[in-house]
C-alpha cells in the first residue's frame, strides 16, 4: 500500500469515528459533502504527522545538545 492509500484510509477511519460520535452516518451526507469532509480531514492528519516528526526532531536534538543521546 502507498502512503497516500495508507493516509486517507487513516482520515477515513478518523472521518466516521466523528460522525459516529455526532450521531451520523456516511450515509447521512451526500457524496459532495463527505469528499470535502474527507479532504479536510487528510490535511488534519497530514498536519498532524508534521506536529509529531518536528517533536521527536526537537526532542533528538535537545539530547543531543545535553548530552543525553550520545
Amino acid at each position: 500500500m502507498n502512503s497516500m492509500k495508507v493516509l486517507k484510509k487513516i482520515a477515513e477511519n478518523k472521518l466516521i469515528n466523528k460522525l459516529n460520535l455526532q450521531g451520523l452516518k456516511r450515509a447521512d451526507l451526500s457524496e459532495e459533502k463527505y469528499e470535502q469532509l474527507l479532504a479536510m480531514e487528510i490535511d488534519i492528519v497530514k498536519n498532524d504527522g508534521k506536529k509529531v516528526g518536528a517533536g521527536i526532531g526537537i526532542g533528538i536534538l535537545f539530547s543531543v545538545i545535553t548530552g543525553g543521546l550520545f
